[in-house]
């Protein structure tokens, strides 16, 4: 099976929020506390609307489902979500 990597698209961000907090909830069990985990997806991680408007966030899928997302920028600010507090869209 291979995967396809392709431009996030505005319709599909709760989508990629949910995706990205089920990867965190999973990745980080047994390292961080339920709260802890609770806490980073409700203050760092999340989609960047900036990113898919810019073109450089990314969905990789695997057999037709979303399996990863991510994008990089050239903005000040380095991760998280459109949301966030403290964010510099510079």
């Amino acid at each position: 099976m291979s995967v396809l990597i392709r431009k996030a698209r505005t319709d599909e961000v709760e989508e990629l929020a949910e995706l990205i907090a089920s990867s965190v909830r999973e990745l980080a069990k047994g390292f961080y506390s339920a709260q802890q985990i609770e806490e980073s997806i409700r203050t760092v991680f999340g989609v960047d609307h900036q990113l898919i408007d810019d073109g450089t966030y990314f969905v990789a899928e695997l057999g037709g489902r979303r399996a990863g997302c991510g994008g990089w920028s050239k903005r000040k600010t380095l991760f998280g979500a459109s949301g966030y507090e403290g964010r510099d869209p510079d």
